[in-house]
């Protein structure tokens, strides 16, 4: 079994990096959008549902997902107040506030009830957990959704052999944990641990880093 390796910076930390990072953060991950389209096209959400976004940043993905789940919800967490203030201001301009609710959440177990949502989408944020924590988060989208709810995670993926730039990456992450805080998680393994049923999976790449996008269903 490959390892990955751990994330050790505390959640204070983090959240103010993230919220000191919050107004510069669509420039510097411009290219990560279209990966975030990949996702939320195999979620799919329709008009009613209830779709819950962990980590939703400065709000791009809230934004795709407010107009199509109608009279439905969309809930956002992120632990970064800074995020939150640069989304909420976004979403009020698109005229989107009413059909979203963005929450400020930095512990586990997710602040929600179980059985709430028929969809959990998540991008370019499992990865930036430390490893025990991953199987955790997890097993909270799983609780949290529906049965035949569906999950799909967008993450820098170690699925497949990582090559000449994912290697790089990851050690450029080991040597300098503060600037390049994620790293490729064996993705579709941990979903398929965490008992959810893998319906169907994307590798693709990132500047030569491999990202996945994985569908998986709520069997339970």
């Amino acid at each position: 079994m490959e390892e990955y390796t751990r994330v050790t910076r505390p959640v204070q930390a983090a959240e103010r990096y993230y919220s000191r990072l919050s107004r510069f953060y669509d420039g510097f991950a411009f290219s990560e959008k279209r990966f975030v389209r990949q996702g939320l096209a195999l979620l799919d959400p329709l008009p009613g549902e209830w779709i819950l976004e962990i980590g939703f940043g400065t709000g791009y993905a809230q934004k795709v997902i407010a107009p199509l789940v109608q009279d439905g919800l969309s809930v956002g967490l992120d632990l970064s107040a800074g995020m939150g203030a640069v989304a909420q201001k976004k979403l009020s301009r698109a005229g989107f506030l009413d059909q979203v609710d963005l929450l400020q959440s930095d512990t586990l177990p997710i602040p929600l009830k179980a059985n709430s949502f028929d969809g959990v989408f998540t991008s370019f944020t499992l990865e930036l957990f430390d490893s025990p924590l991953i199987p955790d988060v997890l097993a909270e989208c799983r609780r949290v959704l529906k049965p035949g709810g569906k999950l799909v995670v967008v993450s820098l993926s170690k699925d497949r052999h990582l090559g000449l730039m994912g290697r790089i990456y990851e050690g450029f992450h080991v040597r300098y944990p503060k600037l390049a805080d994620c790293r490729p998680i064996p993705l579709i393994r941990l979903v398929g641990d965490a008992g959810l049923r893998i319906m169907a999976s994307i590798t693709t790449s990132m500047w030569g880093i491999p990202v996945g996008i994985v569908l998986a269903e709520n069997n339970s």
